[in-house]
């Protein structure tokens, strides 16, 4: 019985111990995350978001200047998207 009572013991800690995997874990999560600063995504990072806003033909127009630009293909027209790397907002010019 004795032994019983250690093993419950010692399960209760680790039940103690795990951390939140919840809604709170992700948000806490999401906060140390964010950029702040002079953070920016990389070229590549916003190659991705364009991609992921339906546009299929994501080619590299430039990524020196302070907007990044790309050449898309969206329903079989073409179209030049910026994506500004500080704030990370897309639109189609």
């Amino acid at each position: 019985m004795k032994k019983l009572l250690a093993l419950a013991a010692i399960a209760s800690l680790f039940a103690l111990a795990v951390p939140d995997t919840g809604e709170a874990a992700k948000y806490k999560l999401r906060l140390k995350d964010r950029h702040h600063g002079n953070d920016r995504i990389s070229c590549n990072t916003a190659r991705h978001m364009v991609r992921e806003r339906g546009y299929k033909v994501v080619k590299t127009k430039s990524c020196v200047t302070p907007i990044y630009q790309f050449w898309v293909v969206r329903k079989g027209r073409s179209f030049i998207v910026y994506v500004d790397p500080r704030t990370r907002s897309l639109w189609q010019g």
